[in-house]
């Protein structure tokens, strides 16, 4: 299947919201292609390069988003919120008309039976972790159960760069992206502990931070 790109300076994993601010020209023009068909694109890490001008360098993997809501100004820009779908793989770049399309492949997660190892080590690190960060407390309150939305929850918070979210973005296999994920957050909260919070829950986007 074809779809439209939109490459940018970070990761978004399936089930996670983000927030975008559409002004270029070629991307208002991509949204509105998007809003005539079945509202997705597909969001993708700069691997080298810019937002904004010139075609970058982008990873072969990267996961579909989905409209949700568009809030349009009254100078052509728009503000919308997306989320996340499934993830998908690069097969072919086909040029900017006028924005960038690939044709890809959707890849599926190998699921876990059962709980799986790790999985309450994470939510038990997660907790802390994210009220540092300013979290809410109706997020704290309802961690996800289920191994593949907490590992996809924990991969999206943690203030990790582009390259160590996009190594977990890539992983097939529910147990690898857990026990991965459950790895990284150890060393964040080790850090956090020796050197305090660095950040907020603030991924770019015009509203700030929205995790539910």
């Amino acid at each position: 299947m074809e779809l439209p790109l939109f490459p940018l300076h970070l990761v978004l994993f399936p089930g996670r919201p983000l927030p975008l601010h559409v002004f270029e020209e070629r991307y208002r023009r991509m949204l509105a292609d998007c809003l005539s068909g079945d509202r997705r694109f597909g969001v993708v890490a700069i691997r080298s390069g810019c937002e904004v001008g010139d075609v970058p360098e982008i990873y072969d993997i990267g996961t579909v988003a989905e409209i949700e809501s568009v809030t349009t100004l009254a100078d052509g820009r728009s503000d919308i919120t997306t989320r996340g779908v499934q993830r998908f793989r690069v097969r072919e770049l086909l040029g900017e008309a006028p924005y960038l399309r690939a044709v890809i492949e959707l890849l599926d997660d190998v699921a876990l039976n059962g709980e799986g190892e790790g999985t309450c080590e994470l939510r038990e690190l997660l907790y802390p972790y994210l009220a540092s960060l300013g979290a809410p407390q109706e997020l704290l309150s309802c961690l996800p159960e289920e191994p593949e939305r907490l590992a996809y929850l924990a991969a999206a918070a943690m203030q990790v760069d582009v390259a160590d979210a996009q190594r977990l973005l890539e992983l097939d296999r529910t147990d690898e992206r857990l026990e991965a994920t459950l790895q990284m957050l150890r060393r964040e909260t080790r850090l956090m502990r020796h050197l305090g919070a660095v950040g907020l829950l603030r991924p770019p986007g015009p509203n700030g931070a929205d995790y539910n």
